[in-house]
């Protein structure tokens, strides 16, 4: 879908901007490339599918794919039986697309961390294909930080982050998925700081009341999740301060 040097289109609330890629990262159906217009580099993120959740159909040879055509009393050579299968994975991509986009448009826009925890966001919209086409695929496009690694062996920056992990949910965000490929440091020889990547499938207060933030908070709770992840790697830490809520 995407090639190096190919130029794309998104629109915002307020404008259309043109940018040109530098590297299109797999696999394509995550849909993550790197940006680049004029000097600024970025990552964007074009939603067609969750880009944290594999969610793809089996394909037609596969057994399973039998076995659900059997379940659901299709015939596997039936084209009308399966064409009404492809049509309700499409819708099914669709709304997944549209609950990925928001989840992660309203966990960014808890700025207070931007820049330093989590990525800056630069700017929200809808990917505008080279053909036509009935859906224009959400995009959000964010700070790209160049020289990033995924675990590194720093206590000091593990501390931090783990205040920060711990503070999400008191800004209203759960992350949900932490794990050791969506936590990063840079510069990679010494690292100096470290954030998070990958809200997708985050967890963002909107009208629950206490009690019910409080239950989504422990049932997620991240710093656990990053906490065990350390604990994997040997590295066990105790996080004493508690970051201010904004």
């Amino acid at each position: 879908m995407f090639s190096t040097g190919q130029r794309i289109s998104l629109i915002t609330s307020e404008r259309t901007l043109t940018f040109t890629i530098d590297e299109p990262f797999m696999p394509f159906t995550k849909s993550v490339v790197l940006l680049r217009r004029g000097t600024l580099s970025c990552r964007m993120i074009p939603l067609t599918v969750g880009p944290s959740s594999p969610n793809e159909p089996p394909p037609p040879c596969h057994p399973t794919y039998e076995e659900d055509n059997q379940l659901y009393e299709d015939e596997p050579d039936d084209p009308q039986a399966q064409a009404q299968r492809s049509a309700l994975w499409e819708a099914h991509f669709r709304r997944l697309s549209t609950e990925c986009f928001e989840s992660e448009k309203m966990a960014y826009e808890h700025r207070v961390l931007q820049g330093t925890a989590i990525s800056r966001l630069l700017l929200t919209g809808a990917m505008i294909p080279p053909d036509e086409r009935a859906i224009q695929p959400p995009a959000i496009v964010l700070e790209y930080v160049p020289d990033a690694v995924s675990l590194r062996d720093d206590a000091d920056l593990y501390t931090t982050l783990a205040q920060v992990i711990d503070s999400f949910s008191t800004y209203s965000v759960c992350h949900t998925e932490i794990h050791r490929n969506n936590i990063l440091f840079t510069p990679r020889e010494h690292p100096n700081r470290a954030f998070a990547i990958e809200f997708g499938c985050a967890a963002v207060r909107e009208d629950e009341d206490d009690g019910s933030w409080e239950t989504t908070r422990v049932f997620w709770n991240d710093g656990r999740r990053f906490r065990r992840l350390l604990q994997e790697k040997g590295i066990a830490i105790e996080v004493k301060e508690e970051l201010p809520v904004a």
